[in-house]
């Protein structure tokens, strides 16, 4: 499951409370008067809101907004801002939760009217609803808008807001980098929310000095872990909890939320702790957040995610008894929920991969299957959901908005000027005595705006010519990946069709679960393949036995060398290394192919591992045709002339290599060959064993 983005919208004291005190001190209602004055959001709001949002994070998602429509209706009078709050509140629910976008946007007009000529007055408010009209726009996939307010409320934050009040737009541009799964270009955002955020401590604003401090390091910790940068995560979740436990002597009264704030921080610090193998603080520290959040009122999704990185080490340690029983109780609190959202998937998927390896871990791989089966199932769904946001680049679309804006007022610029140029030639009647100088003025008036008219034409051109080839690049990348996507697609559903026939067994059904898989992998690439901001490092890695990988990728491969007679001869060693399961089984197994490819018949492949201290070396030989002087140094090269056809006359295609030397590097490691021409190569790769240091 997704906790970052259960974290950012997390209760009222996370996520609601915190867009809800974080924009509630000021607001107003209806037309704004002469002499209007700011009026604070009323206690009994905030404590209406506090409630539904507790009700919400505990699950109980109909009581939640049954409770808030009747307290607002038993309140007296209500304050502008009593209302614009709960608009906040529902536009929100409606567009993360229970998601009906046109009901997201009916609350979101009316937070809009709530503030109408009042922008002035209420600065945080306006730039925090422009922001919000930008997630809406993101929901529905018009990029364009979507960056258009973005950057309209952070121009207008930056003009009329301190650092402070700032640093939430900062960290919501940090969440749009991490939900398009660039979390390494996140991190800068969330660093400097948290710096901006520095500038709130001499005021007594408990939105800006506890909410929203404990949330922009949670989320760091949690974008180091996705780059695997594993002790950096665990720094800044111990930064997170230092900080609670700083915060609490200023707030006594936010017992509650600190605690809850610290199981969800405990539950991501043992995640990281049992991944770098320290699995009795792991136990420990996943215990407690579990203890905290699953008591009423409390997170319940995050603790059902701690639940699931706990059964994850129980299974780890042979522990399958406690494990069951958290994946029963689990599987309960899934099965009753009211909600089946993003939430709820992300939390299946991660139930789902803990079962696969529950069974997996007792040998029984019939069971496992339905399991693997719902996990890729569910996280294509979400990786369907997500490929159009992978593919923005929000630098650009946040330049291009700028542009946009800066015609805006080169536009309007230039009606004033007409106004007053016109204003200019009338006065110039009655004012005969100084129509020389009214005349100099006009002629020299008339070049500049022929020069900004000109500067205006040629920039709208420009940007259009630019809009054109983006248009048409990206219109070839789909076409390409579209035509990719569905063969492979269609063999991953016959795939499923003939595994469902529980008359094929045995090796058919072995060799039928490795076309899936390859398939599957297969449209991973080409889904990497739309994405236009690629980040090599940016990729997951997870422990990983090398020997099992190697035996995998041999026995699927074997069908290639049999047509040829030959022997792929295995020798492996038991090595464990942290690694990415798919890309480094994506390079290991195009050096096997391309040794078969390059092997003459009845011939000899041979795979070999050894192990240092530090680094696993496999190595791949062939007795095959070997590579020629006059292209080994261009073997890694993208689109290389030096590709060859293999002994069969099979096809090459020249970027296997490259992107084998590009995998490989992202891990840290190398890869290299000998070869001696007609008597055959060997190809090497060398990589870290542990996860590296940030």
């Amino acid at each position: 499951m997704n906790s970052v983005t259960r974290f950012y919208f997390w209760s009222s004291k996370t996520c609601f409370h915190c867009f809800l005190y974080f924009i509630g001190f000021y607001g107003l209602i209806g037309c704004q008067t002469q002499g209007e004055s700011y009026q604070p959001i009323s206690a009994e709001t905030t404590e209406i809101l506090d409630r539904s949002s507790n009700l919400l994070n505990s699950g109980q998602y109909r009581r939640s907004m049954q409770f808030l429509d009747s307290a607002y209706q038993q309140m007296g009078n209500k304050t502008p801002l009593d209302w614009w709050e709960r608009y906040n509140f529902l536009s929100r629910i409606y567009l993360k939760y229970d998601v009906d976008l046109n009901q997201s946007r009916v609350y979101l007009d009316s937070m809009f009217w709530v503030l109408e000529d009042r922008n002035r007055l209420y600065q945080k408010e306006y730039a925090q609803t422009k922001f919000l009209e930008g997630d809406w726009y993101k929901a529905g996939r018009d990029f364009e808008k979507a960056f258009a307010s973005y950057f309209e409320g952070r121009e207008f934050a930056q003009a009329n807001l301190s650092d402070c009040l700032i640093s939430n737009l900062t960290y919501q541009l940090g969440i749009f980098r991490y939900e398009q799964q660039q979390y390494a270009a996140s991190i800068p955002y969330f660093k400097q929310a948290i710096e901006e955020n520095q500038d709130c401590w001499d005021a007594d604003m408990m939105d800006q000095n506890l909410y929203f401090p404990q949330m922009y390091r949670n989320t760091l910790g949690l974008a180091y872990e996705k780059t695997g940068a594993l002790d950096s995560a665990a720094y800044f979740y111990q930064k997170g909890l230092t900080f609670l436990e700083t915060i609490e002597k200023r707030y006594p009264g936010e017992k509650k939320f600190i605690s809850l704030a610290r199981g969800v921080i405990l539950g991501n610090l043992g995640g990281v702790l049992a991944s770098l193998g320290k699995t009795q603080d792991a136990e420990r520290f996943l215990k407690e957040s579990i203890a905290i959040n699953s008591q009423p009122n409390f997170d319940v999704l995050d603790a059902l995610t701690a639940k699931i990185k706990l059964a994850e080490l129980f299974i780890s340690q042979n522990r399958l008894q406690e494990a069951e029983q958290l994946l029963v109780a689990m599987d309960s609190v899934l099965s009753g929920s009211e909600l089946k959202n993003r939430a709820y998937v992300q939390g299946r998927i991660g139930w789902a991969k803990a079962m696969d390896a529950f069974y997996e871990q007792q040998g029984a791989l019939e069971k496992a299957y339905p399991y693997v089966r719902m996990h890729n199932q569910l996280q294509d769904s979400l990786d369907r959901a997500d490929d159009a946001l992978r593919t923005v680049d929000m630098e650009a679309s946040l330049q291009n908005a700028a542009q946009q804006y800066q015609l805006s007022l080169i536009n309007r610029d230039n009606q004033i000027k007409n106004i007053y140029l016109g204003a200019t030639i009338g006065f110039t009647v009655l004012l005969v005595i100084f129509l020389a100088f009214i005349w100099q003025g006009l002629s020299r008036s008339k070049n500049i705006n022929k020069v900004i008219s000109q500067q205006n034409i040629e920039l709208q051109e420009t940007l259009g010519a630019l809009e054109q080839s983006q248009a048409e690049n990206t219109k070839i990348m789909y076409m390409v990946a579209h035509d990719l996507r569905n063969p492979i697609s269609s063999m991953v559903m016959m795939a499923d069709i003939l595994l469902s026939d529980e008359q094929i067994s045995g090796e058919n059904r072995v060799l039928l679960g490795h076309i899936k898989t390859s398939c599957n992998n297969s449209l991973n690439l080409v889904s990497e393949m739309m994405q236009s901001n690629k980040n090599a490092a940016s990729f997951t890695k997870e422990a990983v036995d090398i020997d099992r990988l190697l035996n995998y990728c041999v026995e699927l491969l074997q069908h290639k060398a049999h047509e040829k007679n030959q022997k792929l001869i295995l020798e492996t060693i038991p090595v464990t290394a942290f690694v990415s399961r798919e890309k480094l089984w994506r390079v290991i197994s195009n050096l096997i192919a391309n040794a078969v490819k390059f092997s003459p018949k009845g011939k000899s492949i041979r795979i070999s591992m050894k192990k240092t201290s530090e680094k696993v070396i496999v190595s791949i030989k062939d007795e095959g045709i070997g590579i020629p002087e006059s292209i080994k140094n261009k073997v890694f090269e993208w689109y290389t002339d030096g590709k060859r056809s293999g002994t069969e006359g099979e096809k090459p295609f020249g970027m296997g290599l490259a992107i084998s030397k590009q995998i490989i590097a992202a891990h840290g490691g190398t890869i290299w060959f000998e070869s001696e021409e007609n008597k055959g190569t060997t190809f090497y790769i060398e990589i870290p064993i542990k996860v590296q240091k940030s």
